[in-house]
């Protein structure tokens, strides 16, 4: 008895990033519109990530939040305390992870942080309208997040309009070369290359390195993100065009994130 070769496999169980993206597209048709109030002046996202700092290998946009899906908890929860350590240890911006299910954060905590440090802020979540852009710059964010591996062209051309709108920048990020193509058709000029697939949470620190010299040359800045642990990721991610990294979790495990940092970007031993 033989079985053929084109039989049926079983589905295979959604990805995290459609588990999640799906979840924000049914949270947005319970929630109230967002309050389009004036929002405090902009700080500029896109200057702090290609202002060169002396001694530094490459400018860190530094990330708090208070778990993760493949992580879980992290062991500091006073998210305001950490951000104002990466600030001090010379982080060009904060990161901020405002979904609550899966990473314990709210737009409580972008406030909060946004008012204790003077870098940029951005919101790192799961967008999925433009509606949700002007709220974020009514709740104080300087810059936003876009999927692009997770949005429609009709939804990041909406997006990123909306931001330019609002006076908000817009981190795209991919993570194929096709989805940051798709990112730049759209209007994007800040592209963030994430090593981390979001599909299957697997991370290769080579995929920003592969991607971002055919970028280089057709946008305003480009950030490598996932999977930086040592120094000498960070610098090859400056040679391979970045003009910043996007770290988090690496940090967040250390007992003192901001000496994390410090470490990080060569500034104290340890930092190979």
């Amino acid at each position: 008895m033989t079985t053929s070769s084109s039989a049926a496999k079983p589905a295979e169980a959604p990805g995290t990033l459609d588990v999640i993206m799906a979840r924000k597209r049914r949270e947005l048709g319970t929630r109230p519109p967002p309050t389009h109030g004036a929002h405090p002046p902009t700080r500029d996202f896109a200057q702090a990530l290609v202002r060169r700092v002396l001694g530094h290998p490459v400018n860190v946009i530094a990330e708090v939040k208070r778990k993760s899906p493949s992580g879980g908890a992290f062991p500091h929860t006073d998210v305001v305390a950490v951000a104002r350590s990466y600030e001090a240890a010379g982080a060009c911006a904060i990161s901020v992870l405002t979904d609550g299910p899966d990473f314990g954060g709210s737009l409580e905590d972008l406030v909060a942080v946004r008012a204790a440090v003077s870098i940029p802020v951005l919101r790192k979540d799961f967008l999925v309208a433009a509606s949700e852009v002007e709220e974020s710059a009514a709740w104080g964010a300087d810059a936003v997040l876009l999927i692009a591996d997770a949005l429609t062209d009709a939804e990041l051309r909406e997006m990123i309009a909306a931001a330019k709108q609002v006076r908000v920048a817009a981190l795209v990020e991919a993570h194929t070369e096709a989805h940051a193509e798709r990112a730049l058709a759209a209007g994007a000029s800040i592209i963030g290359l994430n090593n981390r697939n979001l599909a299957t949470l697997k991370t290769d620190t080579g995929t920003a390195l592969r991607v971002m010299p055919l970028l280089r040359s057709r946008s305003t800045a480009l950030v490598a993100e996932s999977g930086l642990k040592h120094l000498a990721d960070l610098t090859a991610a400056r040679d391979a065009g970045a003009n910043a990294v996007l770290v988090g979790e690496s940090l967040l495990r250390d007992a003192d994130p901001g000496r994390a940092l410090r470490r990080l970007l060569g500034l104290e031993g340890g930092g190979t």
